[in-house]
């Protein structure tokens, strides 16, 4: 076995715990959602937001170091799928740290002993509308860096960019319209 494999491996494993752990709790979110069970809500949020800084955070963070040790040990830098996978885990990180980290510790401090307020439950339907987005955003990383499209096959590309552009007006719109008109 060499380097290369070893350290695809690690990235590989890091991604599959990343995405596989948010993958089941928005799904858990959505199926609390769907029942309106609002404790149950707020309850993932919050195991969302502890798994967050001990598995997501860290786990997201080696993903793109190994990815980085596996483009270099390979040469693949003017590769356009690793451009394109660079901005990807580059928007959900900063999609994750800017946006769902505060919002998450709101949900943090609005929950008492009594139970979650209603602007708790709010802000837990508005994380798990993001985590949507960002789980599109994720699998579309996936399918970058396993199809490795080039400009020459600009269909691909252009299905990733559609899937974008559709799960961002299906779950940011709506949720930043109301963002913007509260502030």
């Amino acid at each position: 076995m060499d380097w290369y494999s070893i350290f695809k491996f690690l990235h590989v494993s890091s991604a599959v715990i990343w995405i596989g752990g948010g993958f089941v709790m928005v799904m858990l979110g959505v199926r609390a959602d769907r029942a309106r069970n609002d404790a149950e809500i707020v309850a993932i949020v919050r195991q969302v937001a502890w798994a967050a800084e001990r598995i997501y955070v860290p786990a997201s963070i080696s993903t793109l170091v190994f990815g980085l040790i596996v483009a270099g040990i390979g040469n693949y830098w003017a590769s356009l799928w690793i451009v394109l996978g660079l901005i990807g885990i580059a928007s959900t990180i900063a999609l994750g740290i800017v946006v769902l980290t505060p919002m998450a510790k709101k949900v943090e401090a609005g929950f008492t002993q009594s139970g979650a307020t209603p602007e708790v439950v709010a802000i837990c339907r508005e994380i798990l509308t993001i985590a949507k987005f960002d789980m599109v955003l994720l699998f579309t990383i996936i399918a970058d860096m396993v199809i490795k499209p080039s400009f020459a096959e600009w269909p691909i590309l252009l299905i990733m960019v559609l899937a974008l552009a559709a799960a961002g007006y299906v779950w940011l719109t709506p949720t930043f319209r109301k963002g913007m008109a509260t502030t």
